[in-house]
């Protein structure tokens, strides 16, 4: 069975490929055939005292600067799309002078071919970014972002109300003659489903999506690959200033570790904005183990290639589900406010309530539900075109059940503060005549 899913994988993405739209070729009519090259350049200085995890009393707070720099090549003309974004990622002195150490790669490197019947296929390098990235995110907040080596069949109407994205990838270390056991930490085979109906009478969006994603066994007896399935729909609604989004998703399968998996995640948010004003609530449910799982089981809800930061606080206390939980899953209680007292910059608190789906009563200590409170208040400041500047700060107020999941001290000050600038310049742009 576990042999013929992996073959199922490789047929499909070879007939298929991945699909990773590019921002300026989603929801919008074509374009005019064009040349571009741009550049982006990304500066972020960060102070970190609780980050990711609580602080000990031993370890004193750090700051840094990182920076990501990219070169964008960007062409469109006789129905192909060719798209490079070549790019460097650092932290300021991380490298020793007059040391020639190679630090430059490809983030993106696709080409896209026109079929009949509104059809493209693209092939290369490239994000993954559907809805709003609870499953599939590139994760651009991070210097390196996420990209697949993938293939993409993609279908529009006429009036583009009706998309549908079929894809996959399949991975290999170097050019084997025979089989080999893929030894990298990523995905064996990817293959997904993506379709999205826009109802404008109605103000509202329904999209489907569905994951199969294929990993290595842990077991190096175990030749085939292991494949969970993730599947479930998304609604957003949006008209006079409200917006409703809900979403749930199904995980089943076998996890890497050969777990049989059953679990399942909702996302619920509301939200209003009227002149210059913003308010908004949610609430996010992520199964997890209990003290009653069944060995050879498991219910933790993986979000596989997620845009987790922008959701679970921007500390990234969970970045990484369902490690972050130790395995107990996770339930996000948040409310938002914002102000736009001028037309370039916004204000924005969030505040997070982090609590575990299910207590630990077997463990060496017990460990509760509450973890904590999260606090995030952001800046954003747009004083042109091609420069966004951004700063936050951020303090986590945990309980000591965050200890014990975390590590650290609950009683210390737990805060991070950033400001990062962003310049994005367009060194050249030639639009052909028809």
């Amino acid at each position: 069975m576990k042999t013929t899913l992996e073959v199922a994988g490789c047929i499909a993405t070879l007939l298929t490929g991945t699909v990773t739209v590019h921002a300026q070729n989603t929801g919008t009519a074509e374009t005019k055939d064009y040349f571009k090259v741009s550049g982006q350049y990304r500066l972020r200085t960060e102070y970190r005292h609780g980050y990711r995890t609580l602080s000990y009393d031993s370890l004193a707070s750090e700051a840094f600067a990182g920076q990501r720099t990219r070169l964008i090549v960007d062409y469109k003309k006789n129905k192909i799309a060719f798209f490079a974004s070549l790019q460097d990622s650092r932290t300021w002195g991380d490298e020793e002078m007059k040391k020639d150490i190679g630090g430059l790669q490809f983030n993106e490197a696709w080409i896209e071919l026109s079929l009949p019947v509104r059809m493209k296929l693209k092939m290369g390098r490239q994000e993954l970014a559907y809805d709003d990235h609870r499953i599939l995110g590139n994760l651009d907040w991070a210097n390196l972002s996420i990209s697949h080596d993938a293939a993409v069949l993609t279908y529009a109407s006429t009036n583009e109300d009706l998309k549908v994205h079929a894809g996959g990838a399949y991975n290999q270390v170097g050019e084997p003659n025979i089989g080999t056991r893929y030894t990298l930490k990523n995905y064996k085979h990817l293959a997904f489903l993506w379709a999205k109906k826009e109802l404008k009478e109605q103000h509202t969006t329904i999209s489907i999506l569905a994951v199969m994603n294929g990993m290595t066994p842990t077991d190096t007896l175990v030749k085939a690959a292991y494949s969970t399935y993730t599947a479930g729909p998304s609604l957003n609604y949006s008209n006079k200033g409200w917006s409703v989004a809900l979403a749930g998703y199904f995980q089943g399968g076998e996890t890497e570790n050969n777990l049989s998996e059953e679990a399942y995640m909702l996302n619920s948010s509301i939200g209003y904005k009227k002149n210059k004003l913003l308010v908004g609530a949610g609430y996010d449910v992520l199964s997890g183990n209990s003290d009653n799982t069944a060995a050879g089981h498991t219910n933790n809800f993986n979000t596989l290639y997620a845009t987790n930061h922008k959701f679970y606080g921007y500390m990234d206390y969970f970045l990484s589900i369902p490690t972050d939980t130790k395995q107990r899953g996770l339930t996000d209680g948040w409310v938002r406010a914002g102000i736009t007292p001028g037309k370039n910059y916004t204000f924005t608190l969030d505040v997070h309530s982090f609590a575990l789906a299910n207590a630990n009563n077997v463990a060496a200590k017990k460990i509760g539900k509450d973890l904590g409170r999260e606090m995030d208040l952001l800046f954003d400041y747009k004083p042109s075109p091609v420069v966004a500047i951004q700063a936050g700060y951020c303090m986590m107020f945990a309980t000591t059940n965050m200890e014990l999941i975390k590590g650290g001290d609950a009683a210390n000050y737990n805060a991070w503060a950033y400001v990062m600038v962003k310049v994005s310049p367009t060194f050249f742009l030639h639009e052909f005549t028809k």
